[in-house]
């Protein structure tokens, strides 16, 4: 744990109320803690004695990680996240090669520094903001343990929010704020928005339809799009920013866009930037007559010369919700049990056999199933899947149907070690460690972005009538492409999204 989720303002003397119920959580799940020697050489650095000797009483209890991993100047490591500019950063290093070297399994903080060099180097999923760790180790708890919900995310007005809620203070100070809020809540502006348990703002995504012309260096000519006008999340750890940007490529999907846009004063170390990024969002020019604002754009669909360019997962990272459905990649139909689709897929609304909308989906928020991407676990044997495949989920048991469609973004076979499973899933599972441990293995991981929900879920009958499978699928099973051609029309995807 890196002990900067225990530095508050210098006034305060109690840990804040998130981090004691973190810290109840690790305890009940009998999580080992460890601090890293450097944080307290860090502390110890401190010339406010004070406030040094206040942070050291919080961080007292913990014990040291014996045998830190010495670094090797010539690891990959150091090479992809750059020379260190301060000592602190020095320290900050240490801290991150001990996750990378798997002498601990996860780092928990709440310094975005890290969290963006952990991105670098491929292990951000085992790099857990405070939030993020209590929702990972919560799976594990009694049941008996009470706990807190985040709120789910809901559909409004901006005329329902308050203008003077502590989420928008810092786009106070960019622009005449208080003006525009005032115009778009008159004009009836749609938004999603999230709360945290004090009933403060945690995450807002304000967005509109245009057609005009974006006024940047470059300019971009006038085209309908979705601008995102607002996207702001002050409450890490619930993947609320990645649901609001799902939320925001679905909204342009179901309206046929081929663009979003959105601009934004981009900063040093900017939480923003670095979770656009991840979905496909590119800085495309400068807006000069507003204090050279960045513009970021992003594309739902390749031209036709540069899809020839790109390989099938780059096509899914990079144009999210479009998708490469041609012969390059394989196609399997994976059958899952109801409770884990559940899990996994909760924006899919069984009754009527239809998709949820955002407002519908009730009872517990599970974080995971809100994100674009997951984990999904399973034993069987097959070896043949590949990065950028098409996954097709067959819900077993009531539906009986192919509800929900995939992209791999990276697969594991034959693993037994539940550690080593844990940190490879790691922000991207709904399942819990006891759930691990208590599996049949071996097991094959796959990591995955989900596009879509199926808009008409293909039933096993007409899958049956329509010789794209010829039985209950009981476990991973491959179709050619001309069954993948069918399944297409049976199930109503819209090709608009597809790049063959």
């Amino acid at each position: 744990m890196d002990t900067n989720i225990f530095i508050y303002r210098e006034d305060d003397t109690n840990v804040s109320p998130d981090i004691s119920n973190l810290m109840k959580i690790l305890s009940q799940t009998h999580t080992d803690v460890l601090l890293h020697p450097g944080s307290l050489d860090d502390i110890n650095r401190d010339k406010d004695q004070k406030r040094k000797e206040k942070i050291l009483s919080k961080v007292k209890a913990y014990p040291i990680l014996q045998n830190a991993p010495i670094p090797n100047e010539k690891d990959d490591f150091f090479q992809k996240i750059g020379e260190p500019k301060r000592i602190n950063d020095k320290i900050d290093n240490l801290i991150l090669y001990s996750v990378y070297k798997n002498a601990v399994g996860f780092l928990i903080t709440n310094d975005f520094k890290i969290h963006s060099k952990a991105q670098k180097i491929d292990i951000s999923e085992r790099v857990l903001y405070p939030d993020e760790a209590i929702e990972y180790f919560k799976k594990d708890l009694p049941s008996t343990f009470e706990i807190s919900k985040p709120i789910p995310l809901l559909k409004g007005y901006v005329s329902d929010l308050d203008i003077n809620d502590p989420l928008f203070d810092s786009l106070k100070k960019d622009y005449e704020f208080n003006k525009w809020f005032t115009k778009i809540a008159q004009q009836g502006r749609e938004c999603f928005y999230s709360k945290k348990s004090d009933g403060k703002l945690g995450a807002i995504m304000i967005y509109k339809f245009e057609e005009e012309p974006i006024a940047s260096i470059p300019p971009y000519p006038s085209q309908k799009r979705l601008k995102i006008a607002t996207l702001k999340v002050s409450h890490e750890g619930h993947k609320i920013g990645e649901l609001l940007l799902k939320t925001a490529f679905k909204i342009a999907a179901e309206n046929n866009l081929s663009e979003i846009y959105l601009t934004h004063f981009t900063e040093a170390e900017d939480k923003l930037v670095l979770l656009i990024s991840q979905f496909g969002f590119k800085h495309a020019g400068i807006i000069p007559q507003n204090k050279n604002e960045d513009v970021f754009i992003k594309k739902l669909h390749p031209a036709a010369e540069e899809s020839k360019k790109l390989t099938p997962l780059e096509i899914s990272e990079d144009f999210y919700p479009s998708f490469y459905d041609g012969d390059k990649v394989g196609k399997f139909v994976i059958p899952i049990r109801p409770e884990y689709h559940n899990r996994l897929f909760t924006d899919f609304y069984i009754a009527g056999n239809r998709q949820a909308t955002i407002t519908e989906i009730e009872g517990e928020f599970i974080v995971e199933g809100n994100t674009i991407k997951k984990a999904y676990l399973t034993n069987s044997g097959i070896q043949k899947l590949n990065l950028g495949d098409i996954i097709l989920f067959y819900r077993s048991g009531d539906l009986k149907a192919i509800t929900s469609l995939g992209i791999i973004d990276d697969v594991f076979y034959s693993l037994s070690d539940s550690e080593e499973i844990q940190k490879i899933i790691g922000k991207r599972s709904v399942y819990s460690k006891n759930e691990i441990e208590s599996s049949q293995k071996p097991l094959t991981i796959i990591l995955f972005r989900h596009h879509l929900n199926i808009k008409n879920p293909v039933k096993l009958s007409e899958l049956i009538n329509s010789e794209i499978l010829k039985s209950h699928p009981q476990s991973i099973q491959q179709i050619d492409d001309k069954k993948f051609i069918k399944f297409k029309k049976l199930g109503e995807i819209n090709e608009c999204f597809t790049v063959h």
